[in-house]
């Protein structure tokens, strides 16, 4: 009796999973069976995030379920792959009329430009914005970071969703002064699951002889403001920040001509200073700031044309720097003209430091610098419209970003 009931239950279950057939004005309908949410979530996030964004509308359930943080954070892991190839984001920015510290809604030229490697020999343009670009771009987690004018902008180029945050009420931009500054830095709190803007408005003498800086954090979310957060050290910032497991480091200058680094502890919002290598200038022209083997690193490549010498200076845990020197081969040195100035423009996720020229020359190049095996390689970059380079502006500028540890995501942006 008993094994008779179970298999009847056994075969009640089958026949709901399977769905069920209904008869109505005399014709049979079948009804899918509910799809269980765990099924569901693993079924989405496998899906490309194209397609996820036109399922918001199959329901008020589904768009509920994409748009959550819960469900972002899973798809970001799932899709997060070595092998998905990077995306390259180049932002050409000219402002016509345009001070830095003045919130300003004048004309300006703008271009978003995101590049995919498909092969080691080039990136073809595949994605063009215009009207939609910035200085100083910093990403972080598939978001991108730029301020046009005084103002922060966050992009998401998955969603195509663009977010500009209220500008810092400083009194700083009241006061007269040789030099106003403001810088935005991104962080991520891995234990709060929050993202936090972090602002350092910079009021300077000639020569830096006197720096008064004042510090702003925004969280991203519903109701975000911007909140002062006290801290008794002026400095003026010399370097794009990075986040490194919910810590954003980044190089300043003081008034006393001290080379620091500057760390910012996302989670409990506290600043704290470590002292740069002594050898290192945190002005120098020839110095970047990188993300080296999840720890922030210098990269002094002052002497690479002399001496063919760069180093690279990791900070350790307990504030100690330790330096590895490195000769270029002799057989790459071609990869490095004379006569072209290059900027360090971050990292790739195996460790390459990405150096590109300084002025914007046509055809376009980058060199991809593996420091782990004394490498180069030059990469030719295809796709930028011709028009940008015959501009002969002394307000034109371009920016570079390398996004390849997770490539997409569909987080919807909430202030």
């Amino acid at each position: 009796m008993v094994a008779s009931m179970q298999r009847k239950k056994k075969r009640s279950s089958k026949a709901k999973i399977r769905g069920r057939r209904r008869r109505q004005n005399g014709e049979d309908f079948f009804v899918a069976p509910e799809i269980p949410l765990d099924l569901l979530i693993e079924i989405l996030i496998r899906l490309p995030a194209k397609s996820l964004l036109r399922f918001k509308c199959v329901s008020m359930l589904w768009s509920s379920l994409i748009r959550s943080r819960y469900f972002s954070n899973r798809y970001d892991l799932t899709v997060a792959s070595p092998l998905r190839p990077p995306n390259l984001y180049m932002s050409l920015v000219v402002h016509l009329v345009c001070n830095s510290m003045e919130v300003c809604h004048n004309p300006r030229e703008t271009l978003l430009l995101s590049l995919s490697s498909s092969s080691a020999e080039s990136f073809d343009q595949d994605l063009t914005i215009p009207g939609m670009g910035g200085r100083n771009m910093v990403v972080l987690r598939g978001l991108i970071l730029h301020n046009v004018c005084r103002k922060a902008c966050i992009y998401n180029p998955t969603t195509r969703q663009s977010v500009t945050l209220p500008a810092v009420k400083s009194n700083v931009f009241a006061q007269e002064s040789y030099r106003k500054t403001v810088f935005y830095f991104l962080g991520h709190d891995p234990v709060l699951d929050q993202y936090k803007v972090v602002c350092t408005v910079v009021l300077s003498s000639k020569r830096f002889k006197r720096i008064t800086s004042e510090h702003w954090v925004f969280v991203v979310e519903p109701g975000g403001s911007w909140k002062r957060i006290e801290f008794g050290q002026p400095h003026l910032p010399t370097r794009l920040g990075l986040c490194i497991n919910g810590v954003v480091y980044y190089m300043a200058y003081t008034s006393l001509a001290n080379n620091i680094v500057v760390s910012f502890d996302v989670m409990s919002e506290e600043f704290n200073m470590i002292q740069a290598p002594p050898e290192v200038s945190s002005y120098g022209k020839f110095v970047g700031f990188i993300e080296y083997g999840g720890k922030p690193a210098v990269f002094d490549y002052t002497n690479m044309r002399q001496t063919n010498l760069v180093d690279l200076w990791v900070l350790e845990v307990g504030g100690e720097w330790s330096r590895t020197s490195l000769f270029l081969k002799p057989c790459q040195l071609h990869l490095v003209d004379n006569d072209i100035d290059l900027s360090v423009e971050g990292t790739t996720q195996d460790g390459e430091v990405i150096l590109a020229p300084i002025p914007l020359i046509s055809p376009y190049y980058i060199i991809f610098y593996d420091l782990q095996k004394n490498d180069m390689s030059k990469v030719w970059i295809r796709g930028i419209p011709e028009h940008w380079f015959s501009k002969n502006d002394s307000n034109l500028r371009f920016f570079f970003k390398l996004m390849d540890k997770s490539g997409e995501s569909i987080l919807h942006l909430e202030t």
